[in-house]
């Protein structure tokens, strides 16, 4: 049987997305949906990920080592712009494990850039 195209996905993804937002909307638990939607996404990423391999050539392990960056530099820069608004609360006991892993990360980062020049 051959994979769902990327369009049949989204479709999928979508459909799912609506449904859990209509039972949310009627004050109902999602989780059925949920659990579906992720297991699309999770397939599609990986699919993704997989097309981005073959079409980086042969330098892909540093593609994908960019989009990494890329993304957690993204993802640190939304968070804190979330967390200086206040649309992201304060009062979270994780943000003391993030603090700690991100300064580790900044030591990492300079041990990297060090040996990497």
């Amino acid at each position: 049987m051959a994979e769902p195209s990327f369009a049949d996905q989204i479709s999928t993804l979508n459909s799912t997305l609506r449904a859990i937002e209509v039972r949310l909307a009627l004050g109902r638990a999602p989780v059925e949906g949920l659990e579906d939607f992720k297991s699309a996404l999770d397939d599609m990423r990986l699919r993704l990920w997989g097309l981005l391999g073959a079409a980086g050539g042969e330098d892909y392990k540093g593609f994908q080592e960019r989009f990494r960056i890329r993304r957690a530099t993204e993802m640190c820069r939304g968070l804190g712009g979330d967390l200086r608004a206040g649309s992201v609360s304060g009062r979270y006991a994780e943000l003391t494990s993030l603090r700690e892993a991100a300064s580790e990360l900044g030591k990492s980062i300079e041990r990297a850039q060090q040996q990497a020049f």
